[in-house]
């Protein structure tokens, strides 16, 4: 069945006339033969020939420049693969390398092309006297090759030819970190919570005071006692010890990730998971330790293999990192609910604080949200973001379990609490 749909595919690609030019050369033809011939209606006669003609005109002007086109799509798809393998970022249209001259001497015929694997958003741009190939991608993945469709036709849309080429230059997408910039608000999640101690490190709080000495920075010195006293003290870190000094991080694949995938790329980029850290995410077994790893599982995460994971490596996860010992969990979700929110709540229930949750978003689409009568009369229009009443669903599920929950706006940058929330809701709605 599946070579009996390849073999239509491909003669409906071979076959030169559209839907449009079938019935205008159907419609002259009944013309013709009805009015034309039957009552010598020599108008009829004049403009059914001419229907005739240029139906055929555009289908042979298709298939001549198809045949000319193709010697040169093939050169440009080697240049293209010459640059190298593609690595693109989500939500920006990025030159690929490929590109075709501008055919001027071909009058009323037209060239496009899209992306059918991995499927993007394909334009091409004129620029420096050729088309210029520039895609735009939504969802982070690793793709090992490039289908495009060409298709030629004519300006009135008769004809048209179409052919696929496949090319065998790799793609990685990955996750654009938007307004997220070094997430300083996970450093606290993922540091462990210090506890003061007489034979901890200085490493909590500065709130110790002493005298100051020749060489230490001027914003530690606490102007209020001089003020007071006319003597100089300075903040001094206060001695503290760190329940956890380790920190595993994991990405949950599923619908509604892409945001939380960029700020899992920011804060492995950032630093903010400290020295000892591991890594894992849906799509890669074991436990990560090196940047260039962990950045590619990110993007691997984005393929359907791994969504249908939805976290069910996590729980062996955490166990392999925590055989060198104890670690702080800082577990990154989609924003919409799935299979993978049970699975994590019994899991988050059984670990009883040691693990912290994040969640980001690409803001918030109030649309479907409010009284039936309201929807009813009221006309939904979606703004792109995470439908409010999904977010709301996944903070309920994870938030039963007692573990923090952090939300971020990758639109933004900013954390979305509770007031935030309401806020943007009735931005959402009042849009």
């Amino acid at each position: 069945m599946t070579r009996l749909l390849v073999l239509l595919r491909r003669a409906r690609d071979v076959f030169p006339l559209t839907p449009l030019g079938v019935l205008a050369l159907v419609a002259a033809g009944v013309a013709l033969q009805h009015l034309a011939f039957a009552q010598l209606d020599l108008v009829v006669l004049v403009v059914g020939y001419g229907l005739v003609g240029l139906v055929a005109l555009a289908a042979l002007g298709a298939l001549g420049f198809a045949l000319v086109l193709r010697p040169r799509w093939r050169r440009a798809e080697a240049e293209a693969r010459r640059e190298g393998p593609l690595a693109l970022e989500t939500g920006f249209a990025t030159e690929t390398g490929f590109s075709l001259p501008f055919f001027r001497w071909v009058p009323l015929l037209e060239t496009r092309w899209t992306w059918v694997e991995p499927a993007a958003v394909t334009e091409a741009v004129p620029r420096l006297g050729a088309r210029r190939e520039r895609v735009t991608f939504a969802r982070r993945g690793e793709h090992a090759g490039i289908v495009r469709v060409a298709r030629v036709g004519d300006v009135f849309g008769l004809a048209r030819v179409a052919w696929r080429r496949a090319s065998d230059r790799p793609v990685s997408v990955a996750p654009h970190a938007g307004a997220l910039g070094a997430l300083p608000v996970l450093r606290s999640l993922a540091g462990g919570d210090a506890i003061p101690h007489p034979m901890g490190i200085d490493e909590g709080d500065r709130m110790e005071l002493r005298r100051y000495a020749p060489g230490d920075p001027a914003r530690f010195i606490h102007w209020k006692i001089f003020g007071r006293t006319r003597k100089l003290v300075v903040r001094m870190p206060e001695r503290a010890l760190s329940p956890a000094r380790r920190n595993a991080a994991y990405l949950v694949a599923g619908e509604g990730d892409e945001a939380s995938a960029g700020a899992a790329r920011v804060a492995l980029r950032s630093g903010v998971l400290g020295d000892d850290w591991a890594f894992g995410a849906d799509g890669t077994p074991g436990a990560l330790t090196d940047l260039a790893s962990a950045e590619a599982a990110v993007i691997r995460s984005g393929g359907e293999a791994a969504r249908e994971e939805g976290g069910r490596a996590l729980r062996a996860f955490l166990a392999e990192v925590e055989r060198r010992g104890p670690a702080t969990a800082l577990i990154f979700v989609p924003a919409r609910p799935g299979p993978w929110t049970e699975r994590l709540g019994a899991l988050l229930r059984e670990r009883r604080g040691r693990a912290r949750v994040v969640l980001a978003v690409d803001g918030l689409d109030a649309g479907a949200s409010g009284s039936f009568l309201r929807r009813l009369l009221v006309p939904a229009r979606s703004s792109g973001g995470v439908p409010l009443e999904a977010l709301e669903a996944v903070r309920a599920a994870l938030g039963a379990t007692g573990t923090p929950l952090l939300v971020l706006d990758r639109t933004t940058g900013r954390v979305l609490g509770d007031t935030a929330l309401r806020r943007s809701a009735r931005r959402a709605e009042a849009a």
